[in-house]
């Protein structure tokens, strides 16, 4: 009867796999199972059938399928609430004919198997899976918690920094102005010594040259009346 169970069950995760797992890309999910759960080993990436797949865990259908993946991976052993629901997706969906055809198929290789197993075990999965997602959910705020917080410093950092820049740049604009108005101002400063330095220059000419025609006319006195 143990081969039987077992049998049934490989069948029906083989048809389940084929049916549930048909996205694109999967990656196993790297998520600790509940510690009260009998935890198998997680299963492995699923065939695609995509041509253009998204990135994994970027769209609803594969975290969909990376969800199936995960609760694979914490299935209970024998047949419970597990089992019967990928049953009645092998027969054509999860309704009310469905389950119970489920529900009596396999029965008979799990005697252990009643409404109170299922009930059972579905809560656990439920449950399991609510907690499961509460922590990612928490992994994945304080990721986005520290993202912003790493964003915020940068900006603080940068705004700090274009403030200095900014600081700089009006010294440095002060300072320019400054420079032209004494470029400006070079001409007047340097007018009024050099306009002196030439009426010396002139004065200095115009004296030397009266000296210098006194002189001559010496000279030419000298030259006509002294023998």
């Amino acid at each position: 009867m143990s081969n039987n169970k077992e049998g049934i069950r490989e069948g029906i995760l083989k048809g389940l796999k084929k049916i549930l797992f048909t996205s694109s890309g999967a990656e196993e999910l790297q998520i600790e199972a509940p510690e009260t759960s009998t935890v198998s080993s997680p299963v492995s990436t699923a065939e695609t059938n995509d041509s253009n797949p998204m990135p994994a865990g970027n769209n609803v259908k594969e975290m969909k399928l990376r969800t199936y993946q995960l609760l694979e991976s914490i299935n209970k052993p024998g047949v419970d609430f597990f089992e019967v629901w990928n049953a009645a997706i092998e027969m054509g969906g999860a309704n009310s004919g469905n389950i119970k055809a489920a529900y009596t198929s396999l029965k008979y290789a799990d005697k252990t198997l009643s409404k109170e197993k299922l009930q059972e075990t579905g809560d656990f999965y439920i449950s399991s899976l609510k907690k499961i997602l509460e922590t990612e959910t928490v992994k994945r705020q304080d990721e986005k918690n520290k993202l912003l917080a790493q964003k915020e410093q940068e900006k603080a950092s940068l705004t700090k920094e274009i403030i200095e820049l900014e600081q700089q740049l009006i010294a440095t604009q002060k300072k320019l102005a400054d420079k032209k108005t004494q470029n400006d101002g070079i001409n007047q400063k340097y007018q009024a010594p050099v306009e002196a330095i030439e009426q010396k220059i002139t004065n200095g000419r115009d004296a030397v040259n009266n000296v210098l025609n006194e002189m001559q006319a010496v000279v030419t006195i000298i030259q006509k009346e002294i023998n």
